[in-house]
């Protein structure tokens, strides 16, 4: 029997795919990425905005066409009525163990629905990295009660994976042909908080393994990252962690965070990016911001202009407001469509004027860069700090000095100087 697995979304959900694919292999089934040759088709959904959502629907119906369709992910907990028309058999990111149940109900036309939340260590399942890039999921659902979000309605309250299995598995990975790690969650900074372990010390353990690779962490909430700031910060100072904090500020405007349920202050938020790039110099800051939520004024708006002219973020996802079904905002009264895109426009010129304004500073400057992406265009390398740099005539894996020529608002282009190093986790033992 043939299958075609269709992912869109988060990291987790592209790791919670790769469980499911080793599942259905191990069950003697043939990936195919042609829908006209699938017998069953999975389509691992995401709803994290409302056009990811119409999105889904249409693909959902174009898929539906050609095979029995499994509707995973976020939209078959969240929002199962959206797609029944689709398909008749659903399945809740906590239950993709029970991928092999689903796939078979699918094939014999029978309605199903495998909505569970209980725990499932996802950690704990070994799969092939992507490329050079392993996805470590480490910890699933969160604390938080954001206003305007949909998705904790579908990943449920956190759960933290063991320690000794996330180690396991990167290591696995690592083994597998890794170079870099990506830890996934809703919330790293949480990790642990269910546990009595932190993100502090995993990240000091997987330092630790041997081999040269790095990490990269995934988004956390400031109000999750206040309690260990300093130890994360100082964690971040291993020479295999990426220097880079991916940290949702959503809006510049205490009384919007507030009406948000973001449970920080933008002054808290800012003790962190100030802290981290204190004690370690160079850092990247990843964030994003909503614009035109329904209680934000134009005052709101000036503050969250004026908190990016401040904070100088490296990157920024910018959103407009849409209500998602079941939560407090989608019942608050949403501003004129005109007042949100005008917003959206004056915010994204001035994201893309302070982009560009932080990698004109890299110009002339020479830098570390581990390659991590190898495609038909070129090689995509990161530095230190996680800045994407486009490179030629680079191998898989390479780690080169490289002088930064040139640039654009999302990444810099460099000439590669010399080779330093080969990336793997054998590496050091070789070299010994």
């Amino acid at each position: 029997m043939r299958f075609l697995i269709e992912t869109h979304g988060c990291s987790m959900n592209r790791s919670d795919s790769q469980i499911m694919e080793e599942i259905l292999r191990k069950a003697g089934f043939e990936r195919v990425e042609d829908p006209s040759e699938a017998d069953v088709i999975i389509l691992n959904t995401c709803n994290v905005k409302t056009p990811t959502e119409q999105k889904m629907i249409h693909r959902a119906r174009e898929l539906s066409k050609y095979a029995p369709l499994v509707v995973a992910g976020c939209m078959a907990r969240s929002q199962t009525e959206l797609l029944r028309r689709f398909s008749k058999v659903f399945l809740s990111p906590r239950s993709i163990d029970k991928v092999m149940d689903a796939v078979s109900a699918a094939l014999e036309g029978r309605k199903a629905e495998f909505l569970g939340s209980e725990f499932l260590n996802k950690s704990s399942y070994l799969r092939d990295p992507l490329g050079l890039i392993g996805i470590v999921p480490i910890a699933e659902g969160c604390l938080g009660a954001c206003t305007y979000c949909i998705t904790r309605l579908a990943r449920g309250r956190l759960t933290s994976f063991p320690r000794s299995s996330i180690m396991r598995l990167t290591e696995h990975l690592l083994m597998r042909g890794a170079v870099e790690i990506w830890l996934t969650a809703e919330d790293t900074a949480a990790y642990g908080r269910d546990t009595g372990d932190n993100l502090a010390n995993l990240l000091r353990e997987l330092n630790a393994i041997p081999g040269e690779f790095r990490v990269r962490i995934g988004m956390m909430t400031p109000s999750s990252a206040l309690p260990i700031a300093e130890a994360l910060v100082d964690s971040l100072k291993c020479a295999k962690i990426y220097k880079f904090l991916h940290l949702p500020v959503q809006s510049g405007s205490n009384e919007v965070l507030r009406e948000m349920g973001r449970n920080y202050t933008v002054e808290q938020f800012l003790s962190i990016v100030d802290l981290a790039r204190k004690e370690l110099g160079e850092v990247t800051i990843s964030t994003d911001v909503i614009v035109g939520f329904p209680t934000e004024s134009e005052e709101d708006f000036e503050s969250t202009l004026r908190l990016i002219e401040r904070l100088e973020p490296d990157i920024v996802n910018l959103s407009k407001f849409g209500p998602r079904p079941g939560t407090p905002a989608s019942k608050m009264r949403r501003l004129p469509d005109g007042v949100v895109s005008r917003r959206s426009r004056v915010l994204s010129e001035l994201i893309e004027r302070v982009k560009e304004r932080i990698n004109e500073r890299y110009l002339g400057r020479e830098l570390e860069v581990l390659v991590s992406e190898v495609g038909r265009k070129g090689a995509q390398g990161r530095t230190n700090s996680y800045k994407p740099v486009a490179l030629k005539d680079v191998r898989p894996g390479g780690l080169y000095l490289v002088e930064v020529v040139d640039f654009r608002s999302n990444y810099l282009i460099g000439r590669v100087e010399k080779e330093i190093g080969r990336a793997g986790i054998f590496r050091e033992a070789e070299l010994s």
